[in-house]
């Protein structure tokens, strides 16, 4: 029994050396005082020892606490928030500084950056004594309060007003371009459904309904063409029924493909891509709007209702 004890001991003196390594004494003091802390709130901390952060999570979220210079020890109160790029799933760096700003005005105290890859929400503040750190813990706590609705709404916003500033630049570029030769070359577009395999589940100019709906398919019937041969690149743009537009991700239209025109005297079909998405009940019931684009000139303009 001794022996067992002895060696429990080394054991918890051993982690605890492996949470404090590289800490000076006073931020070690401070790490396992707001740890003792923690524990006891029943926050569940952990350690983690590669920067030697206090870390615990609150309703799903992960925060974390670093230790840093000396007598007095600077706490970074450090809550997580949001990656930067330019996929789907993340923010854009531009309209994410403007809502750092915006939110920093608002919330006195939390300071929010934004670096090349990711946002940073935290706060810091200097103490002597780590119980007056523990003892104004949940105070600081309360200030990360709302931050994520209000970093979203002021993003939403600055990011909406770029894309429709950019958008306006975009009309007044088009006015300036020669329009397509292929204005007024289309005479039809059908639509049917497929299904998440691309096998079809809706014929062409039937009914289209919500329920069998993955991906659209479009089918362009183009007028007789009396030029040479040749291959033109379309876009397809299309407008869900609260006229919000539906575009891959980085650009401004739904789907592209390169078409090839034959010089013929009988109208032409032409199957563009198939677009959509294999989540059901993706494509809602309503009137869609689709635009067909070559060379930034709309050529073509229609309408389709899912039931």
């Amino acid at each position: 029994m001794k022996t067992f004890k002895i060696l429990c001991l080394l054991i918890c003196v051993c982690t605890a050396n492996a949470w404090c390594a590289d800490l000076t004494p006073a931020q070690k003091k401070a790490q396992l005082k707001l740890y003792s802390y923690l524990e006891k709130e029943k926050f569940n901390p952990e350690v983690d020892v590669s920067d030697n952060s206090v870390c615990f999570r609150r309703d799903g979220v992960l925060y974390w606490i670093t230790f840093s210079e000396d007598s007095p020890i600077l706490y970074t109160f450090n809550r997580k928030a949001y990656k930067i790029g330019t996929e789907d799933n993340t923010y854009k760096r531009k309209p994410a500084i403007i809502a750092a700003n915006e939110v920093n005005n608002q919330h006195k105290g939390v300071k929010v950056t934004v670096g090349e890859k990711k946002v940073n929400i935290a706060i810091q503040v200097y103490m002597a004594d780590p119980d007056h750190f523990t003892a104004v813990f949940k105070k600081y706590l309360s200030r990360f309060d709302n931050i994520d609705e209000d970093f979203k709404k002021a993003y939403q916003h600055a990011y909406n007003m770029e894309k429709e500033s950019a958008e306006k630049i975009e009309e007044e570029m088009r006015k300036n371009l020669p329009p397509s030769e292929l204005r007024d070359a289309i005479e039809n577009v059908s639509i049917r459904l497929l299904d998440a395999d691309g096998k079809e589940t809706t014929a062409y100019d039937q009914p289209l309904r919500s329920f069998k709906a993955n991906f659209i398919q479009a089918r362009l019937e183009f007028k007789p063409w009396k030029e040479k041969s040749e291959d033109f690149t379309l876009q397809l743009r299309v407008f869900q029924p609260n006229g919000k537009p539906l575009y891959l991700p980085g650009k401004r239209y739904t789907a592209e493909m390169t078409v090839n025109l034959e010089k013929s005297k009988k109208n032409q079909m032409i199957e563009f891509d198939q677009f959509g998405t294999e989540m059901n009940g993706f494509w809602k019931a309503g009137e869609y709007k689709l635009e067909v684009l070559e060379g930034g000139d709309v050529i073509y303009t229609t309408t389709f209702n899912i039931l």
